[in-house]
């Protein structure tokens, strides 16, 4: 058996520990293991390299991946599924094992289906916004990540009390990832998306908590409506300073967590057992903490709105 292994879309942490135990499992087998370089693009390219087990292994608990991702669609150029199947014929690839995020299984899964190919995809990205799994590898590792700027952020308060301090995450278009953070932290309050607060009211409330607590702290989602007017905005009508902390692109960097690590040994595992078995087509997912293989495609939606009542819970609703 022969498997290229293609990273689609964001990098999360998690995914070069997956490749590795991947890669491990399927050598102590006799099978081959080829990665691309460059997402689909690369793939289409004949961008394809043996991996080495030694490299893989020894950066497997860095952030990103140890395979260059693409955000080109690659797939949609004219000729795409031609060329796709002459690089699976010509260098005798029997699947694929795709990272990616939602816009990934929405929609390049469905097409490779389609087209015939053989892929299961592990569903990574740190926003954990994936329709159908509860979670998505390298999620942890990014709130963990967040979290340790939270306890710098409440050192400085502490010692220099009187003070806002927003903390904006990633995770564009869901607050899903913010609100894991804002809850896990002890945030004050949490600024979502798909629940936007009323200015007035969210400085009323601020003013109150600094009076009472010394300091406020916000954990805002990257996507919340214009947050750049906001941070403009809230001294504005506070009276009181804000020091705005953005994680940005150094969160998916993120070191990889242990459970991180663990999901993405368990998903690796399932998808190499998926394939020696001869499945086709699948999404290795997580339902109430147990792992599995979604044979087939997921359906096509979008996930639900972050959990309200926890959402009510943080910003004391």
């Amino acid at each position: 058996m022969k498997t290229a292994i293609i990273v689609s879309g964001g990098d999360a942490p998690g995914i070069s520990a997956a490749i590795d135990s991947f890669t491990r499992l399927a050598l102590q087998s006799g099978d081959q293991v080829l990665g691309a370089q460059g997402g689909f693009s690369g793939l289409l390219d004949n961008q394809l390299a043996e991996m080495d087990q030694s490299l893989v292994s020894l950066l497997a608990g860095r952030g990103g991946s140890i395979l260059q991702s693409s955000r080109d669609p690659a797939l949609e150029q004219p000729g795409a599924r031609q060329l796709l199947g002459d690089v699976l014929r010509r260098r005798e690839i029997d699947n694929l094992l795709l990272f990616g995020g939602d816009g990934t299984i929405r929609h390049l899964a469905p097409r490779l289906a389609d087209w015939g190919a053989s892929c299961i995809v592990l569903p990574a990205t740190i926003d954990n916004d994936v329709a159908g799994t509860d979670y998505t590898l390298g999620h942890d590792s990014a709130c963990n990540f967040a979290l340790a700027a939270v306890d710098g952020i409440r050192a400085t308060a502490h010692a220099l009390p009187g003070r806002i301090f927003l903390l904006e995450t990633l995770g564009a278009p869901s607050g899903h990832l913010a609100l894991a953070i804002a809850y896990a932290s002890g945030a004050h309050l949490a600024l979502l998306p798909e629940y936007p607060l009323e200015l007035n009211w969210l400085a009323r409330r601020l003013r109150e908590t600094v009076a009472r607590e010394g300091y406020a702290l916000v954990v805002c989602s990257e996507a919340y409506p214009d947050l750049s007017r906001l941070v403009d905005e809230i001294p504005r009508l506070t009276g009181i300073r804000v020091r705005f902390t953005t994680l940005g692109h150094a969160q998916r960097g993120a070191d990889v967590s242990h459970r991180d690590r663990r999901v993405a040994r368990e998903m690796s595992r399932v998808a190499w057992r998926a394939f020696k078995r001869g499945a086709a087509n699948g999404v290795v997912i997580v339902r109430d903490g147990a792992l599995a293989l979604h044979d087939g495609i997921l359906p096509s939606r979008t996930k639900a709105p972050p959990d309200r009542k926890l959402y009510e819970f943080v910003n004391q609703l």
